[in-house]
């Protein structure tokens, strides 16, 4: 308002003399008059918009000011107009339409527009009608239409740009306080407070300085020009924390809310960074990010994941607990060869006690059963409330008596009774029993055998305790001629691959191919290859395919561009297989083949039923340099533990989930979820089925990293991939006609 407002009173400051300079032979007194009157008005207003702004800016002070204004020029037309000569009355004429003008530069304050406009409108319609009145004219009456006309023109302009200018001045305002916003942050960066920004060149060099890092660091000086990974090396207390910083960086990911501790000179202070890849023209220039110091924050978390870990009501460790722990004990039962026993535990009949004595005595009674139970644990088993009256205990290095020794005691100690409120209660608890290895090395089969073992307790009436016995059942195969023509398939060499482009969704540059196994049956023709891949594993083929497979792949990417990779499917069973990492190292030798251009595809199942030597096997894959990659994301179980437990390079979502991303809001739910969870753990993410331009968009949009559908193409052999290479020019058009499948 304030700067508009200036071009407003200058131009009524210049309009008045020059006007009355032409009326003041015939009305000398008048002219001087509301000359000074003017000029008084407009230095008055202009002094006290000086000198007090808030005051002159009223809405109230400012409307009386346009009314007196406007009057002051409205008594121009009234006065000299009816009796002017036709100088005269043309003078005024375009002296008051250019006036009436002007209060669009007031429109801010849309009263002083109505208030200025109106007056002198008034003033000119009445001077007309007074001149009609002297000598009738139809030219007058035509004047005071299209004096109305103006009018209407005048107040609706001023109203369109009231509003506009409104909208600019509340658009303004908060474009300012979210740059304060930013200032604010950025000035605690400045004083060591809070946040702080780092950035790095493309060679990892620090471009900026951190004083909140230099205070921690203090034999290192000025932080600028230094190694970002090296320096954080040197003080890190945890090496895992920086090993997953590094892989982030190094592969060019974008991490959120990474966790680093770092040893200060007394303490240990705990950092969270946030940093995304800079690009120019898709050259990476090196990296920018958030860091902030989360010491107190993060013990609180600790004690906040203490809590979501227990129960509320008896202390223990909860199913959360349990998984992660069972499948710990598998790990150690891979590598250190530790037996364990899985007891399942349920209280009899204790429904009951809830509908008679009421909820508030049935929670004392699992308190106090829960203190008995823990009592008779030793301190390296662990005992888990599942839920209700469930409840579960792990017992390490257990033999078939100790663990029923341990089952025995704890049925000895709730079989006693129990004191509260006042009221004795009587219960009793049974107990499942599965030995690992000799119920099952996995998951789904040891508790799978410890609640069979559960049941048959509860079966003979409570308050004992049954060890699981294996039941052999024969599994007659129908296909026997299929699987005898699949073996001589493989001795053969007539399963062939069939290579899918994978496409990077933020640079549209072609990444890599996945291997896809194709038979051709001679008689039955094409066989689906989950059909014969499940055959394979039931005749104990899968290892030998596996291998001639992966060799062939190998062997045809080899002659590939350097920086597109192979990804190869792999089993349970090749996993499992004793000499499976002996074989993949022979075939990167023999084939000469890079491994970090390699990788291996798991589904996520492969730890809900194979052995636990399943998470070393992984491991040393991780350190020959081949990339392990979670297959079909949430088709199955749920697989944030394992994402937790063992680093992933990549994860790839389910078809089924990107298909109904645009008609189903679950689906589309759970995609941004995933890809959401692979940016916080600093993993790619690839989409599945991508069939057309509109799923590609918003894929890309979500941020996920790689994309694989009918869009890019279908599988094809080996002889038309170097030509699909060639023909896409290493970047994929939207329009790109998709190979038709073979």
């Amino acid at each position: 308002m304030l700067r508009l407002l200036p071009f407003h009173l200058t131009a009524n400051i210049i309009s008045a003399p020059l006007t009355l300079s032409f009326i003041e032979t015939r009305h000398p007194v008048y002219g001087v008059i509301l000359l000074i009157i003017i000029e008084i008005l407009v230095l008055s207003y202009t002094f006290f918009i000086w000198f007090f702004q808030n005051t002159a800016l009223s809405k109230k002070n400012f409307t009386i000011f346009t009314t007196l204004l406007g009057l002051c020029w409205a008594s121009l037309p009234v006065i000299v107009f009816p009796n002017g000569s036709d100088q005269e009355q043309t003078l005024i004429a375009g002296d008051i339409v250019a006036l009436i003008a002007t209060s669009l530069s007031i429109s801010p304050f849309f009263c002083g527009t109505v208030a200025l406009a109106t007056t002198m409108i008034v003033g000119c319609i009445v001077a007309l009608f007074w001149a009609w009145l002297l000598q009738p004219d139809t030219l007058y009456v035509v004047l005071m239409m299209l004096l109305g006309i103006y009018a209407a023109f005048i107040l609706g302009l001023g109203r369109a740009v009231s509003t506009l200018l409104q909208r600019y001045i509340i658009t303004s305002l908060e474009l300012e306080e979210q740059t304060e916003i930013v200032r604010l942050m950025l000035r605690r960066s400045d004083q060591s407070v809070g946040e702080w920004v780092w950035e790095t060149d493309v060679s990892g060099r620090l471009t900026c300085n951190i004083p909140a890092l230099e205070a921690i660091f203090q034999n290192t000086g000025n932080l600028s020009g230094k190694q970002f990974l090296t320096t954080l090396e040197e003080y890190v207390a945890a090496q895992a924390q920086w090993h997953h910083l590094a892989e982030c960086i190094q592969s060019r990911l974008f991490f959120r809310d990474l966790i680093v501790s770092l040893r200060s000179t007394h303490s240990i202070r705990v950092f969270s960074l946030t940093g995304h890849p800079l690009f120019n023209n898709d050259e990476f220039t090196g990296y920018r990010g958030i860091g902030a110091d989360i010491t107190k924050d993060y013990a609180l978390d600790q004690q906040a994941s203490f809590r979501a870990a227990h129960d509320s009501l008896t202390g223990l460790p909860n199913r959360y607990s349990y998984e992660d722990f069972f499948r710990g004990a598998l790990v150690r039962l891979s590598r250190e060869h530790a037996p364990f026993a899985l007891l399942a535990l349920d209280l009899d009949k204790f429904k009951p006690i809830n509908d008679t004595l009421g909820h508030a005595v049935g929670d004392l009674a699992l308190i106090e059963i829960s203190k008995r139970l823990q009592a008779c644990v030793k301190n390296s088993d662990m005992l888990f409330r599942i839920g209700g009256d469930e409840m579960m205990l792990i017992h390490h290095h257990a033999t078939l008596d100790s663990a029923t020794d341990l089952a025995t005691q704890l049925i000895n100690e709730v079989a006693r009774p129990l004191f509260i409120a006042e009221t004795v209660i009587h219960c009793s608890i049974s107990s499942g029993i599965a030995l690992a290895p000799v119920a099952g090395s996995n998951e789904s089969s040891l508790q799978e055998a410890a609640d069979l073992a559960l049941y048959e307790a509860k079966r003979q009436g409570g308050n004992t305790y049954r060890v699981f016995v294996p039941s052999y059942r024969a599994v007659a195969d129908s296909r026997r001629d299929l699987i005898r023509d699949l073996r001589e398939a493989i001795r053969t060499h007539s399963i062939t691959l069939h290579y899918q482009p994978i496409i990077n969704a933020q640079t549209r540059h072609l990444a890599g191919f996945e291997a896809l196994a194709r038979w051709t049956h001679p008689i039955l023709g094409p066989i689906p290859p989950d059909r014969f891949i499940r055959l394979a594993e039931e005749a104990g083929l899968m290892h030998d395919l596996g291998v001639s497979l992966l060799a062939e792949a190998c062997l045809t990417a080899l002659s590939w561009p350097n920086d597109l990779w192979i990804s190869v499917n792999i089993s349970v069973e090749q996993l499992y297989h004793r000499n499976f990492i002996q074989e993949i190292k022979r075939i990167l030798k023999e084939t000469s083949y890079p491994p970090k251009r390699l990788q291996l595809e798991v589904i996520e199942t492969i730890f809900m039923e194979s052995d636990a030597a399943t998470y070393g096997v992984l491991q040393e894959l991780n350190i020959l340099g081949i990339r392990i990659v979670l297959d079909d994301f949430g088709k199955g179980y749920s697989s944030l533990g394992y994402l937790r437990f063992f680093p992933f390079s990549k994860i790839k979502l389910d078809a089924s989930f990107v298909r109904d991303m645009l008609s189903d809001s679950r689906s589309a739910a759970i995609v941004s979820a995933v890809i959401a969870l692979a940016g916080d753990l600093g993993v790619a993410v690839t989409a599945e089925g991508v069939e057309t331009e509109e799923y590609f968009y918003r894929l890309s949009s979500k941020g996920c990293t790689e994309v694989q559908g009918y869009l890019f193409g279908y599988a094809m052999p080996k002889e038309r991939v170097s030509s699909f290479i060639e023909e896409n020019c290493r970047k994929v058009p939207f329009f790109i006609q998709s190979t038709q499948p073979s």
